[in-house]
């Protein structure tokens, strides 16, 4: 399980507590008979909010694959789910030590072990922005046959949006990828090749989006460039940025 989910600007950082179920598995629930053969569980979760502004802590006690009582420290009390549960609630909401000792958790158990979890937090909330390259596979010629490759290496996380786009128009015919490629430092590569036979005034653009880039991110390419640069071939990169930078990217031939 993955130890940082995100969503909608609520970071649930979740914990198995084993003291907190060594104690829960304690509290037997009392309407099974010690013959039968029975699985009970209780998973205890810690829930962030902007950091440890605020903390939920909640314990589920489920017995045969169904939840039936829970605690929730928003509401500081066990609740019954099923009627299974409704004894147990009972005994445990008359029992001042086993509130006393849920309700610390918040303190004692969540928000302790969210320091001690901080650095995987870093880790799980890292970006590393992508390199991107957009030049064709053969010395190009107008109207032949060619694959135009857009490289895109080394960014973090493995999230990421490639697109081709032919005269301002995106392209989905004849797009091909290598997938996505573990370089075996956190960080990832890929390619997404494009047939294509340019005309005169053909401009292909490869727009990538990432966690990383405040803004996508769009490698131009035409036959402009083989003519300016003689035997180089390359792009130029434009930022979609309400400042629009550029920079031409060549690999000589």
């Amino acid at each position: 399980m993955n130890p940082l989910s995100v969503g909608s600007g609520l970071n649930s950082l979740i914990f198995r507590a084993i003291p907190v179920l060594e104690v829960a598995l304690s509290w037997s629930p009392s309407f099974f008979s010690p013959l039968e053969d029975f699985v009970i569980q209780a998973k205890a979760d810690c829930y962030f909010t902007n950091g440890t502004e605020k903390v939920q802590f909640v314990v589920r006690f489920i017995f045969n694959l169904e939840e039936y009582a829970r605690f929730d420290s928003d509401l500081g009390v066990f609740v019954a789910l099923t009627e299974l549960g409704l004894l147990d609630a009972e005994q445990w909401n008359n029992r001042p030590d086993i509130l006393e000792r849920s309700r610390a958790s918040v303190d004692m158990l969540c928000r302790h072990n969210y320091n001690l979890g901080a650095p995987f937090t870093h880790t799980l909330n890292r970006r590393v922005q992508p390199e991107v390259t957009v030049y064709p596979e053969k010395t190009p010629f107008l109207h032949q046959h060619n694959l135009l490759l857009c490289s895109v290496t080394g960014f973090y996380p493995g999230d990421i949006k490639i697109r081709w786009f032919w005269n301002g128009q995106e392209e989905r015919a004849g797009v091909m990828s290598t997938g996505l490629i573990r370089n075996g430092d956190w960080t990832f590569q890929t390619m997404v090749m494009l047939e294509v036979s340019p005309s005169p005034g053909d401009v292909y653009s490869c727009l990538v989006e990432h966690p990383s880039l405040p803004s996508p991110v769009s490698v131009e390419w035409s036959e402009l460039w083989f003519d300016h640069f003689g035997k180089s071939i390359g792009g130029c990169v434009i930022f979609h940025q309400k400042t629009c930078n550029s920079t031409c990217i060549r690999r000589v031939l």
